[in-house]
């Protein structure tokens, strides 16, 4: 992969006139990029694999029952009403997985949506998604700014995105190898509730399930 990405890089160099110079600097910087993270992926899917490994010997290979994981959600978010729990068990060809959720108003309409979902029984459904949440992207522009998550916790990745015009904040984490955790904030100035209402719900005793 190295020789091809080698290969690229030196063609985008080659084709460059000088009057591109400076295009053919950007491609070769963008190549880079997409080249680092492609590293990434695959060196975050190798250590998944192995950690997968180590819970089968263990036999451990079952989502937790969807009432047992309503009890890692939060009772409360300040402020908020808390609504009442959702969610379910599923199986269907091989692919097994479990959901949590719940969601917190107010009377004027804003909301906190908490959804978890335990993976452990499909762990190939979960492994690419919790490598690209792992990358460290950063992006933002005139509609939103997005970069790693602010919730600093071991076993825990994942990216915040907060949308400037709508007041919108959303946060996506995976944790421990299994869990899914996605919290939504609408009216929000920030990222500050939703890291809050996620670092009350002990993601560190989560990852270690």
């Amino acid at each position: 992969m190295k020789k091809n990405f080698l290969l690229l890089a030196a063609a985008v160099f080659l084709l460059g006139s000088c009057e591109k110079a400076q295009k053919a600097q950007e491609s070769y910087s963008n190549i880079s990029k997409l080249a680092d993270a492609s590293e990434g992926i695959s060196a975050s899917l190798d250590k998944a694999k192995e950690e997968r490994a180590e819970r089968e010997k263990r036999g451990d290979t079952l989502s937790l029952p969807y009432k047992e994981l309503q009890q890692y959600l939060p009772a409360t978010v300040d402020g908020y009403t808390p609504g009442e729990l959702k969610g379910q068990s599923q199986k269907m060809s091989g692919i097994a997985f479990s959901t949590a959720e719940r969601t917190f108003t107010k009377a004027d309409g804003d909301d906190v949506e908490v959804s978890l979902i335990d993976y452990n029984g499909s762990n190939e459904l979960y492994q690419g998604a919790a490598a690209m949440l792992g990358l460290g992207m950063e992006q933002e522009d005139d509609e939103h700014i997005m970069g790693p998550t602010a919730v600093k916790a071991d076993g825990v990745k994942g990216m915040d995105t907060f949308y400037k015009k709508e007041g919108r904040a959303e946060m996506t984490l995976a944790v421990g190898g299994r869990f899914l955790l996605t919290l939504k904030g609408g009216k929000q100035k920030d990222m500050a509730l939703l890291k809050s209402v996620a670092e009350d719900m002990d993601l560190e005793k989560l990852a270690k399930l």
